[in-house]
C-alpha cells in the first residue's frame, strides 16, 4: 500500500505514515512470491511424473493404425515373423511383428540398439513381442520406433523335440529341437548360409544370415559334411519349403556323438516302395566296377545283393586305404534309387561308406577264371553292339585326339569299320609304361570290358590291356 489510509498522503516504503503516524499494512515481498511459485511448479511436475509413470501406454492393434495416429506413442503386441536386420556400424536394428490384423516393422537406432543387443533382447522368429514406441505412418509403409529399450519385452517358447520329417506347414513359428547330421552347406548368395541337416525321417535347411552372426558376437562353428549337430530354431518357410531359423549361432551345436540317421535294413527286404528313402545296408563286396562318372560295386548280405553307386566326387572323398574292394565287409548309408529296373543305393557323402573289415580279414571270394589271351575274342569295332556290354573283347584301331576329364582320359578308337570310346581311368593311364606315346594317329591293340554310358559304347582296359603297335 503506497497511500496512508488515515491521512491519505503518500507514504512510500515506510511501514508507518511519516505524517500522522498511522501503521500501514505490509505488502507481500517478491521473494515470497518466488518461493511459492517454485513450490507450485515442483508439485505440478511431480504430479505429471506420477501420472506419466502410472498411466499405461495405450495398446492398439496393428490394423487400427491410421494417418491420424502418426507420431502417436503406442504399444503393440504380436509375433516376430522375420529374422532381424542388423547394421553394427550404423547401430541400426529392425524386425517385423504381426498380429491378426496386420504387420509392422519395428526399428531402433544408436544407443537404443546398443542396449537391446547387449541385454540379449533381440527378437527371433516365433518370439512373442510387446513393444512401445512412436508410430510413423506413410501411405505404403507402417513402422514403429523404439524410444525406451526397457519397453521391449520378448517371450521365447521352450523348444519341442521333433523329427525333421514330421515338420509341416502347420508348424510355422514353432520352436523345435532337431538332431541329425550335416548333409551340405552352401551360400546361395552373399550374406546367407544354408546348412542342410538330415535325420532318419528327412532333411531340412537351416538359414544362418550374416546379421545373425553379427548379433551373436561369435562365428558359425565349422560344420563339415557328416558332422552330427543339434539345432534349436523356429520353423519358417521359403515359399512352400520349410526351413529352420535359429535365434543365434548358439542354436547350432556340433555333437561329439554320432546321430542315427536311419535304421539298418537287410538287402533282401528292399523293394520299389523304398525308392527315395534313406537306408543303411551292410554286406560283402563281390564286384567293383569303375565307370565314366564314378565307381559302383555289388554288395551281398546273403539275403540278396544290390548295387552301390559312388559318384566320382564321393569316391574321391574316400581315402585310398578306405575304399571298398572285393571281399571287404562294408556298411553303406544312402538313398534307394532305381535304374533300368534294378535297385541301387547311392551314398551322398564319403562318410556314408564304412569298410568294417578289409578283404584280408575274411575268406577271399571265389574268383572267376579269367580268359587267356588267346581265348579273348578279337572283333571289328563296327561289329560291337550293346549286346556285348560287360564282355571282354580285343579291338584294334587308330587313336583320335585325347580328351581329359576329372577321373582320367579318353580317346576315339577307329578301325574303319566303326569307332568306339577308349576310356582309361587315371590310375590305369599312369600305370602304362609308354603312356606318352598314346597320341592321335597311334595304332593300338586294346583288351578290355565293353560298357555303355549315356547311349555310347566304351571299352575300358587295365594297364596291361593296351599295346602300342610298332609304326612302320
Amino acid at each position: 500500500m503506497s497511500q496512508c489510509p488515515s491521512c491519505g498522503r503518500y507514504t512510500g516504503p515506510h511501514e508507518a505514515c511519516p505524517y500522522c503516524g498511522a501503521r500501514l499494512t505490509r505488502r507481500a515481498s517478491i521473494r515470497a512470491v518466488k518461493i511459492v511459485a517454485v513450490i507450485l511448479a515442483t508439485v505440478g511436475l511431480a504430479a505429471l511424473w506420477f501420472a506419466a509413470t502410472r498411466v499405461e501406454v495405450p495398446l492398439v492393434q496393428i490394423g487400427q493404425a491410421s494417418a491420424t495416429m502418426n507420431m502417436a506413442y503406442v504399444r503393440i503386441e504380436g509375433r516376430c515373423t522375420r529374422a532381424p536386420s542388423y547394421d553394427p556400424e550404423g547401430e541400426y536394428l529392425s524386425f517385423s511383428i504381426e498380429d491378426e490384423t496386420g504387420e509392422i516393422r519395428v526399428s531402433a537406432y544408436r544407443a537404443e540398439t546398443q542396449q537391446i543387443v547387449e541385454e540379449g533382447r533381440v527378437p527371433a522368429p516365433g518370439d512373442w513381442v510387446e513393444v512401445a514406441g512412436t508410430l510413423r505412418i506413410r501411405e505404403d509403409f507402417l513402422s514403429l520406433t523404439i524410444n525406451v529399450p526397457e519397453q521391449l519385452t520378448i517371450t521365447r517358447a521352450e523348444p519341442v523335440e521333433r523329427a525333421i520329417g514330421s515338420i509341416t506347414l502347420t508348424d510355422q513359428y514353432l520352436r523345435v529341437r532337431v538332431r541329425g547330421e550335416v548333409e551340405s552347406s552352401y551360400e546361395p548368395y552373399n550374406g546367407l548360409t544354408l546348412i542342410t541337416v538330415r535325420d532318419e525321417s528327412g532333411s531340412i535347411p537351416v538359414a544362418v544370415s550374416e546379421d545373425l552372426v553379427a548379433l551373436s558376437g561369435s562365428p558359425l562353428p565349422l560344420l563339415p559334411k557328416g558332422q552330427p549337430v543339434e539345432v534349436v530354431a523356429a520353423v519358417s518357410f521359403y515359399g512352400d519349403t520349410p526351413q529352420l531359423v535359429p535365434a543365434s549361432v548358439a542354436g547350432v551345436v556340433p555333437l561329439a556323438q554320432p546321430v542315427l540317421v536311419v535304421a539298418e535294413r537287410q538287402i533282401g527286404e528292399l523293394t520299389d516302395e523304398d525308392v527315395g528313402q534313406l537306408v543303411v545296408v551292410r554286406g560283402t563286396v563281390t564286384k567293383v566296377d569303375p565307370f565314366s562318372a564314378g565307381v559302383k560295386f555289388t554288395l551281398d548280405d546273403t539275403t540278396g545283393e544290390i548295387t552301390v553307386l559312388l559318384w566320382q566326387d564321393v569316391y574321391d572323398g574316400i581315402s585310398a586305404d578306405a575304399r571298398p574292394g572285393v571281399g571287404a565287409e562294408v556298411q553303406v548309408q544312402g538313398e534307394v534309387s532305381e535304374y533300368r529296373g534294378e535297385l541301387e543305393v547311392i551314398p551322398n557323402l564319403p562318410d556314408d561308406v564304412w569298410v568294417l573289415a578289409p578283404p584280408s580279414n575274411i575268406a577271399p571270394p571265389t574268383e572267376t577264371p579269367q580268359p587267356q589271351e588267346n581265348e579273348i575274342e578279337a572283333r571289328a569295332i563296327g561289329d560291337v553292339t550293346f549286346a556285348d556290354v560287360e564282355q571282354t573283347l580285343r579291338l584294334t584301331g587308330t587313336l583320335g585326339e585325347m580328351e581329359t576329364f576329372s577321373a582320367g582320359v579318353k580317346f576315339t578308337l577307329d578301325d574303319s569299320s566303326g569307332a568306339i570310346i577308349l576310356l582309361l581311368w587315371q590310375n590305369v593311364y599312369d600305370a602304362i609304361p609308354d603312356a606318352g606315346q598314346l597320341v592321335a594317329g597311334t595304332r593300338v591293340e586294346v583288351v578290355g570290358q565293353i560298357e555303355e554310358y549315356q547311349g555310347n559304347l566304351e571299352i575300358i582296359p587295365e594297364a596291361d590291356g593296351i599295346k602300342i603297335e610298332e609304326q612302320r
